[in-house]
């Protein structure tokens, strides 16, 4: 369990002499307060703690993490960071001035931006591609097929960064074009949307990312890189631009095969969502929280298909992989490949 999640109004993430124990205070039928431990974690099975909306951590369980190497991250109930905090031990001014050296190179930026872009884009292909082994016939499943694989094409002969966002933009349309077709249960897709979602799909799709984008900023820090120095995505106050780069190549094979298996199943259901008073979309219930945590587990100790390699790992695997194999090129190893997996 590398990620802790606390979802539980009113859970406090206490200290409890070797291990970290989440409790809850609440109020016996004589009205005599008490309070509940509903798990205890060995520091050692964690490597982030995510805390979702009126969720609390002492300031010794703090404390105690940022010894272990524990990170925190805060949340919103529906899955927007507030902040996170990471402890000192991680941090390596050899590793992070040759990242910012790579980032102010143009020509290095846009060579590895053009590898993550066609990554990601092969890779939503193998999601479509998936989904066209049980929808033979399907026209605009096929017709989007065709148009990411020019997309690709497109990729690889783009001359400058302008002309690869462009071509992303594109890939991105066809991709989710033929996401939509996936969609076959109760809780239906019918575009790419966001801030705010306005719908169940874009919200699980949304809350997915975030997540994932949160596991990936984690691991940055723990491998000495400053997630807020990308190489594709542009410096923005509070965006962890680095994180960005990577989640791209996993979005597919991560997230949208995960929100396609949890809709189709009917695992998720379109009660499990209400509107977010905040801003006007949509968010998951606490049931469908504890469902849709249930599940993430879950999927990141799911095997994935890669090119070139004969046994699947698992996806959490990969990803600390990924975001290892770049912090060696920084140190001078080999150059950083993205993920590219299979159908």
């Amino acid at each position: 369990m590398p990620t802790l999640y606390v979802t539980l109004p009113g859970a406090v993430v206490r200290k409890s002499a070797k291990s970290l124990v989440i409790t809850v205070d609440s109020n016996d039928a004589d009205g005599n307060a008490r309070r509940e431990e509903i798990e205890e974690v060995e520091p050692h099975h964690v490597d982030l703690i995510m805390l979702f909306g009126r969720t609390h951590i002492t300031s010794s369980a703090t404390k105690f993490c940022l010894r272990q190497g524990i990170d925190l991250a805060w949340l919103t109930r529906n899955g927007r960071l507030l902040g996170r905090v990471v402890s000192e031990a991680s941090r390596s001014a050899e590793v992070r001035l040759a990242q910012y050296r790579r980032a102010t190179d143009e020509n290095h930026c846009f060579a590895l931006a053009r590898k993550i872009v066609a990554a990601k884009t092969q890779n939503g292909l193998a999601v479509l591609r998936a989904l066209q082994s049980n929808r033979h016939g399907d026209e605009m499943l096929m017709a989007a097929i065709d148009d990411l694989q020019d997309s690709i094409n497109n990729i690889d002969n783009a001359k400058n960064m302008e002309m690869l966002l462009g071509f992303e933009g594109i890939a991105a349309r066809h991709y989710f074009a033929g996401l939509e077709r996936g969609f076959v249960g109760d809780i239906l897709f019918t575009g790419r949307a966001k801030r705010p979602p306005p719908d169940p799909a874009n919200a699980l799709l949304s809350f997915g990312y975030v997540l994932l984008g949160n596991r990936i900023a984690s691991l940055i820090e723990a491998n000495g890189l400053d997630p807020a120095i990308g190489f594709y995505h542009e410096l923005r106050p509070g965006r962890t631009s680095l994180a960005l780069d990577i989640i791209e190549e996993l979005r597919g094979p991560v997230v949208d095969r995960f929100v396609l298996r949890l809709c189709n199943l009917r695992i998720v259901r379109p009660d499990m969502f209400v509107e977010n008073t905040e801003d006007g979309g949509v968010q998951l219930t606490r049931p469908g929280l504890r469902t849709f945590f249930a599940h993430w587990g879950k999927n990141l100790a799911r095997p994935m298909r890669e090119e070139g390699v004969e046994v699947p790992q698992p996806a959490d695997k990969i990803i600390r992989r990924q975001v290892e194999r770049l912090a060696s090129d920084l140190r001078g190893g080999l150059p950083y490949e993205p993920v590219r997996t299979l159908r």
